[in-house]
């Protein structure tokens, strides 16, 4: 990871795409794309064209649609008190915000 390279940006389209992405059963594709576009290439994941070629290169077909449902979702998790980063782990807790390595690791290992 390369913190300085990394476009501190509005990340709703990027969200947008991986929810197209998972609907399509490529969602981890495109998820770890996304992250190496960001953290490692340095690329603006908030830029039209390159989520659009970052599809592409995962086997995602994109289109404008999405926000509303997405916007929908994200208004549903605010509602439960959830505040990003959040994660859920089937049969186990949800940890919010910023944890240690340790509690994540133990969590998995659960």
């Amino acid at each position: 990871m390369n913190f300085g390279r990394a476009w501190f940006t509005n990340t709703f389209d990027a969200h947008r795409v991986h929810a197209q992405a998972s609907a399509q059963g490529r969602g981890e594709q495109m998820a770890e794309r996304l992250f190496r576009a960001y953290f490692t290439d340095g690329l603006n994941i908030a830029d039209p064209d390159t989520l659009t070629r970052l599809a592409s290169e995962t086997g995602v077909v994109t289109s404008e649609t999405g926000a509303a449902g997405l916007r929908a979702e994200l208004e549903r998790v605010r509602r439960f008190g959830v505040q990003p980063p959040a994660f859920r782990f089937e049969g186990g807790p949800v940890l919010e915000g910023e944890q240690s390595e340790e509690l994540f690791l133990t969590t998995l290992m659960r």
